[in-house]
Order: C-alpha cells, then structure tokens, then sequence
C-alpha cells in the first residue's frame, strides 16, 4: 500500500449526504484527498496549544451521547476537539471501507486541525477509529501522538464471535441493509486494507497509548500485546479492569483520563507551547 491509497476500487465521489444542511458547529463538506465531504464539528478553545481529533468506531458516529460526552470533557480540560463522522456513516458523504480509505478523513481532519495553527495533534481513535489512527501515523501522518483504544490488530481476524459477526455484516446484502437502516452505508465489494496496523506498527515512530479492557467483547486484549510488541516508537500499553469495547464503555471520568493521559504522552511542552500560524 502507498503513501496515498488508491480511490478506483470504490465508487466513492458519487455517493453523497442525504441530510440537507448540518447542525451548528459542524464544519461542512470538510474534502478528503479522494472527494468525499467529511461532517467536522469542532469545540473546545479555538488557540488550544493541543487539538484532538475524536474518531468513532464502525457503525458509530460523531453524534454519539457517549462519544460526545467524552469530547465534551476533553474539550472542557482545555483542549480544542474535532469529531467527526467517517464516510459513510452519520452525516458525510462516501461509503465505509471499514478502515481503508478512512485514513483520508482522518488526514482531512489532521490537516484542518494543522490549519487552525494548533502547537500539536493527538489522535484517539476507538475500535476501528483505532485502527485507522494507526494506520493514517504510519502511512501519512501529521500528529504527535496516538490513543488507540480497543483496537484490532490485523484487519478481518477475531477470535471474538462479535467481531466476526460484524464484518460478515458488512459483507453480505442482508447485513448490509441491516447497517444501512442504522445509518452506515458500505460498499458491495468489501476487501479490506492491504496492510492492517500489525503490518505497519514498526512504522510508527510517535507517540502510542494503547487502550484495552480486560471485559472487551470484541476484540481480545492479545491484540493490543501484539501491536505493543510491535510498535517502534514510544509505546504504553494500558489495561482497563472492568472497561468493554470503546465508546461502549465511554464516560466523562474516561474523558478526565484521556485527557492526562495525553499531556503526559506529550510531557508538558505543548501546554506552553504557542498555536502555530
């Protein structure tokens, strides 16, 4: 896979919002690389020395009240906070490809955060949002550290019955009429990523916090020993007692220790740091 995913398996251009109009605080039609307008809300301090970008899970979105709780009390503890909604989910344009070219919304996130002169970018990304926060730092990259919170390691592989459940879901009519009726729209012909985070870690020269709870019922927690093992830079590998799957488990005290979490990965210097321009 190259720097720059290839945008000819996916007829994603002509897929467009259905929804007239977005609500206030929403940044509308922010484009990704390929053409796909990605629903942006942002909140928290506009000179934020640190910018986090929220990125949900499959079959999630931005409009999540346990999401937005968390972006809530992150932007509340002074951050500035972007979340948005991956294509073909809520309110942007595009069809899932369940951590392939979602990489680009996360980029076109990046970039807007990069644009409103923020000192340094944290992408905490659950589930899939996890996924695609690896993959985007080691193929193209632009933060300063990465939370990955119940997180697969290799894409299509899960030794949980949910887990598999979901992608054979997403990869048959029925299910995907199932998921369509819920709001996520995915393609017919569903491959997956060339290269899942286990294959690409070794990359990563940033920052990583991994996020696992030890009651996750779809992903195993030996995913995230596997991609600790396997991660190049700096790396911490953080067991939840009592935690389940991501925004399943979502709290505002949740967003308390996200938010030290991330000073501390990124020591201090950014709270003293000036917002570029």
């Amino acid at each position: 896979m190259t720097a720059t995913p290839g945008t000819d398996r996916f007829p994603i251009a002509r897929y467009r919002r259905t929804e007239v109009g977005l609500p206030a605080g929403y940044a509308s039609g922010v484009p990704t690389q390929d053409g796909v307008e990605v629903a942006v809300r942002c909140q928290g301090p506009d000179l934020a020395p640190v910018a986090i970008v929220l990125a949900h899970g499959f079959s999630m979105t931005s409009s999540d009240r346990r999401l937005s709780a968390v972006a809530e009390g992150l932007a509340g503890a002074g951050h500035a906070v972007f979340t948005f909604d991956f294509r073909g989910h809520g309110r942007s344009a595009g069809i899932s490809t369940l951590g392939d070219l979602e990489i680009l919304d996360v980029d076109a996130v990046v970039r807007l955060a990069q644009q409103r002169g923020h000192a340094k970018i944290v992408v905490i990304g659950g589930s899939m949002g996890g996924f695609v926060a690896l993959r985007h730092a080691a193929l193209l990259g632009g933060e300063d550290a990465v939370v990955a919170i119940s997180t697969p390691a290799t894409w299509g592989v899960s030794h949980r019955l949910r887990g598999r459940a979901l992608v054979l879901a997403a990869q048959n009519r029925v299910g995907r009429r199932i998921l369509s009726s819920r709001g996520t729209r995915v393609g017919e012909h569903l491959r997956g990523p060339l290269l899942s985070p286990s294959d690409l870690a070794g990359r990563i020269n940033i920052p990583v916090a991994l996020i696992h709870g030890d009651r996750d019922a779809y992903v195993p927690i030996d995913d995230a020993r596997l991609l600790h093992e396997r991660l190049g830079g700096p790396k911490r590998l953080i067991t939840l007692i009592g935690f389940g799957h991501a925004e399943t488990a979502y709290t505002a005290d949740f967003a308390a220790r996200l938010s030290a979490l991330v000073d501390e990965m990124l020591d201090g210097s950014a709270r003293a740091s000036m917002p570029r321009r």
